[in-house]
């Protein structure tokens, strides 16, 4: 087995999308293992390392009866477990998040192939900081969510610039823009975030998202405050919805 033949996974699982323009959604979610930035609110930090390690599998759509193997997993292992949890029960997509999927886009494009043969689409979850590696996944992905970073937010100063090149592969799918506020957002920078969707993607949705206190986040907005920054938005583009993490709402994974 050649190391192009394996994925760093976490786990893997069927579950409600509780984020973006697919909120409702059943979804199979693959977390995949490794990430580039270090968000302050991040919620997965068993997923930022991409290294050895134990995965979890779940063997019945929605039940969490995990079966625990050893990560990485072969694909061929991995594509069985995916047609397992496709099969009980209609699913919209396939999920693939993260960490950063992106960053296993060489791996990925030796598993995608089939599942895009079998009609089953495919949704990237990312953080918009790796264009090539879209780039090189396009062929076999149907919908982008994409995340627009704030260094007033997450505290990684995400270049604008790389956000913007990412945007310009996406849009060649559906693609959505998510943009998480927190407390001390800056309204510049998120101004800027949005102007640049409706001038590379008009046709995309913005999500805000109220931040999860989570990591070293410990507030979330006030309501007055995501009132605020949604007119600013529409003001902008005129596709801005507000949705938060519906399935920390709702108790989901």
């Amino acid at each position: 087995m050649t190391v192009g033949d394996e994925l760093f996974v976490t786990e893997v699982f069927s579950a409600i999308q509780g984020e973006g323009a697919l909120v409702g959604e059943r979804q199979v979610f693959v977390r995949l293992a490794g990430c580039n930035i270090r968000c302050g609110y991040c919620d997965q930090p068993e997923a930022l390392e991409r290294r050895p390690g134990p995965c979890r599998l779940e063997r019945t759509a929605g039940r969490r009866d995990w079966e625990v193997r050893s990560s990485p997993l072969p694909i061929a292992d991995l594509t069985r477990d995916l047609d397992r949890l496709w099969d009980q029960l209609p699913h919209h997509s396939v999920s693939l998040t993260g960490g950063e999927p992106l960053m296993q886009s060489r791996r990925l494009a030796a598993f995608l192939p089939r599942w895009a043969r079998e009609g089953r689409p495919v949704m990237v979850e990312t953080n918009g900081t790796l264009p090539a590696a879209l780039a090189r996944l396009l062929p076999w992905v149907q919908l982008v969510s994409m995340d627009l970073k704030l260094s007033s937010v997450d505290g990684e100063a995400v270049d604008p610039a790389l956000q913007r090149r990412f945007l310009e592969v996406a849009r060649q799918r559906r693609v959505w823009a998510k943009i998480v506020v927190g407390p001390d957002t800056d309204e510049g920078e998120l101004a800027g975030a949005v102007a640049m969707v409706h001038e590379v993607a008009p046709a995309a949705e913005v999500y805000l998202q109220p931040v999860t206190p989570c990591g070293s986040v410990a507030a979330a907005p006030s309501p007055d405050q995501v009132l605020g920054w949604q007119a600013l938005a529409l003001r902008l583009h005129p596709r801005v919805r507000v949705v938060p993490q519906t399935h920390k709402l709702i108790g989901q994974l």
